[in-house]
């Protein structure tokens, strides 16, 4: 069974965001089909009345905190030395594959998260990952960082090599995996599918973005507001022939939609969709010399072409 914690509620700046905010973006996590929500006590003191307990891990600063704040189904604690109350993942940070051998030392916890490891792809990192499975008698939960901006393919390649359970944060948030991009690659490879609907995506990214500020690329896997826009003319009659030549999954999984873009990199399909997709009656014969028009036209802007654009063109042409 695959677990994955998001912890993006204890890598915000919450206090200058609304509890109606902070509550709407609790709730869209957990529609993501996330296991488990992590949140720090701050958090918990906003909308704790609306929390699900059983859902919901607690990060607490010593362990002698969990006694004021009963009823979560694990809390998660650094590492500190100290006895810990039972279920308590114990978070044991990792820097390099050079201190891998520090972690013989919790073989007697029984929850473990090991947060780290950025440089892991640098080497043998299959061999870490058996390693890791035999530190006790249950896996322990990886929580890969991104330094190297390998965080995802981290998190996805544990599970797909049969580790169990993993932390992340929507967007990477706080320099981790991308809780999007892991579920989608864990939808696409394992058919793991949590959640059917992922269209709430959209929604997510839209009050991430007005609580946290963050420009999101608009190329940003899985979420970029521009990831299905297609200009090259092979890509864009392959695409209309069959999306899976170019496209991992269908626009519609995360709520958006494909859209054509005409440039300097257009083709003819290109050209008879853009025209279709807007109704404009325009004379066959006449398609490569619009064609040539739209791509002499991108390249004196040094960009693609508005579809206002377009439509002015064909419209001067057709006449």
């Amino acid at each position: 069974m695959i677990r994955i914690t998001d912890v993006t509620l204890c890598t915000i700046n919450y206090k200058s965001a609304s509890r109606e905010l902070l509550l709407k973006l609790y709730e869209l996590l957990l529609q993501t089909g996330v296991n488990f929500i992590e949140i720090t006590i701050p958090i918990l003191n906003i909308i704790g009345d609306s929390i699900d307990l059983s859902k919901t891990i607690l990060r607490v600063g010593h362990p002698a905190e969990i006694k004021f704040h009963l009823g979560f189904i694990r809390y998660v604690c650094r590492h500190s030395g100290f006895d810990i109350p039972s279920g308590t993942i114990s978070e044991i940070q990792v820097n390099d594959i050079r201190e891998i051998n520090i972690l013989n030392r919790f073989s007697e916890y029984q929850h473990i998260r090991i947060v780290g490891m950025d440089d892991l792809l640098q080497h043998d990192y299959m061999n870490v990952f058996d390693r890791l499975k035999r530190i006790n008698g249950s896996q322990p939960e990886f929580c890969p960082q991104n330094n190297y901006y390998c965080a995802t393919a981290l998190a996805v390649e544990w599970i797909l090599n049969g580790g169990d359970s993993i932390a992340a944060s929507f967007c990477g948030n706080g320099g981790y995996a991308a809780l999007e991009e892991v579920l989608m690659a864990l939808r696409i490879t394992k058919r793991h599918k949590p959640n059917q609907d992922l269209s709430i995506l959209r929604e997510l990214k839209s009050i991430f973005v007005e609580i946290t500020g963050t420009a999101i690329s608009p190329n940003k896997p899985v979420i970029g507001d521009k990831i299905f826009d297609v200009e090259s003319g092979i890509h864009v009659d392959g695409i209309y022939k069959n999306g899976a030549n170019y496209e991992p999954f269908e626009p519609s999984v995360v709520g958006m939609e494909r859209k054509i873009i005409a440039g300097k990199h257009s083709g003819r399909t290109a050209i008879e969709l853009k025209l279709k997709e807007y109704g404009i009656v325009f004379p066959k014969e006449r398609i490569p010399e619009l064609l040539s028009n739209v791509q002499d036209m991108s390249i004196s802007l040094g960009r693609s072409i508005t579809d206002e654009e377009f439509i002015k063109l064909a419209d001067n042409l057709s006449k």
